[in-house]
């Protein structure tokens, strides 16, 4: 069975990977002061948003206008993904329900993330609009955002949550993108 490099779900689990690396080396500021809504790890969301633009110019054929709109809104999806989590994380005023906190903050931070960074994609591209692209990125945020536990409580290392997150979603992305279709771009 030959491995197909050129599937835009493997490309994009590289590149996921590579911007998950970068967002781990290279955070950015902070522009706000935890609690209160802020722009946070502010280049993190720019490398993810930059893989996803280049995903939807490459394989979706889009414009370079609509490839920066969909940067923009995956930006945006992480920026409200971390500030989702930062106000689940202030709200466990019982002590026996903070054993929970770090899962729910991290399913659902990494669920709101995903589905926005989807919209942001499915917007231009309308192979994307079906429930099941859908389902399976948000699925896949959720579920990866759950190692929000051992990046913050174990190992106090992002690259647990941001790689394998962006990776995992930037391949599902790819697998619901039209891989028959591809801009002829001269090497």
């Amino acid at each position: 069975m030959k491995v197909q490099f050129s599937h835009p779900s493997v490309m994009l689990a590289l590149l996921g990977s590579l911007s998950g690396t970068l967002g781990t080396s290279i955070l950015g500021g902070n522009y706000g002061t935890a609690p209160r809504p802020g722009a946070y790890l502010v280049l993190a969301g720019v490398w993810f948003g930059l893989v996803i633009g280049f995903a939807v110019w490459r394989w979706a054929e889009i414009s370079l206008p609509m490839a920066a709109m969909t940067v923009v809104i995956t930006w945006l999806g992480w920026e409200t993904a971390v500030n989702v989590g930062v106000q689940i994380d202030q709200l466990w005023p019982l002590e026996f329900a903070s054993a929970y906190k770090s899962y729910v903050t991290g399913l659902v931070a990494g669920a709101i993330g995903a589905a926005i960074t989807w919209l942001g994609v499915a917007i231009p591209v309308p192979v994307l609009r079906r429930s099941c692209a859908a389902a399976a990125v948000t699925a896949t945020g959720a579920v990866l955002g759950l190692l929000l536990i051992p990046a913050t409580n174990v190992f106090d290392s992002s690259a647990i949550l941001l790689l394998p997150w962006q990776a995992a979603v930037a391949a599902m992305i790819g697998f619901h993108l039209p891989h028959t279709h591809c801009r002829d771009v001269p090497i």
